[in-house]
């Protein structure tokens, strides 16, 4: 299972940096799972704000280009402010203090020193968590597998379905919510006297209820 992050760890990480470059640079890889990679060559004429949209002009295995929504009307707005009066499309989207491109390597450091500052552990603290937590929480909130694998821009289905793939905190947390038949702690209560009726009734014993036939 790749690492993720969990709800609670993500809203840490959103809300630690201060500065609006900053928080924008981990809501958009999170809110559009795309690449550190992509991120990084993105112009501002790669951002169409009325649409909703943004073009990864460099995207992995994607000569054309791939597209990529932003919903999040939050999200919109603070590109709207962060951009400003920049006119220039071909300017970066995001630059250093020194106004030159933000490179993938400042990137990385940076999503790994809020990381660090919020208490994620190191192999969480990478721009690619982030990523894979846009695809987990995507087909947890009932994203169907196309729709995430044209997002994402993977070649196939296949490498997509590898976030089907659950941790055992979460197969617990789902069989905590859809308990199985006879799992509520009431029907423990009284359990001897339901027994006992029920041997009356079909006549079984637990001598034999539990043998398994040789071709189960």
């Amino acid at each position: 299972m790749r690492k993720y992050l969990k709800e609670g760890e993500l809203r840490q990480l959103l809300e630690a940096p201060r500065r609006m470059r900053d928080r924008l640079i981990i809501k958009l890889l999170y809110e559009t799972g795309m690449r550190v990679g992509e991120l990084s060559t993105l112009t501002i004429g790669d951002v169409d704000l009325d649409s909703g949209e943004i073009t990864i002009q460099h995207a992995k295995r994607h000569s054309e280009g791939r597209k990529v929504p932003i919903v999040n009307s939050w999200t919109r707005t603070m590109l709207r402010d962060y951009i400003g009066t920049r006119k220039n499309h071909r300017d970066p989207l995001f630059v250093s203090n020194k106004r030159g491109p933000l490179s993938r390597r400042q990137i990385e450091r940076l999503i790994h020193n809020y990381g660090t500052s919020v208490g994620l552990e190191r192999d969480k603290s990478h721009p690619h968590v982030l990523r894979h937590t846009h695809a987990v929480h995507a087909l947890k909130s009932g994203i169907d597998l196309r729709t995430l694998q044209q997002n994402l821009g993977h070649s196939s289905i296949e490498v997509t379905a590898i976030y089907l793939t659950m941790d055992i905190d979460d197969r617990k947390e789902e069989y905590s919510k859809h308990r199985l038949p006879g799992m509520d702690a009431a029907a423990g209560e009284g359990d001897g006297q339901a027994e006992q009726d029920t041997e009356r009734t079909t006549g079984a014993s637990h001598s034999n209820s539990y043998v398994l036939s040789s071709d189960v």
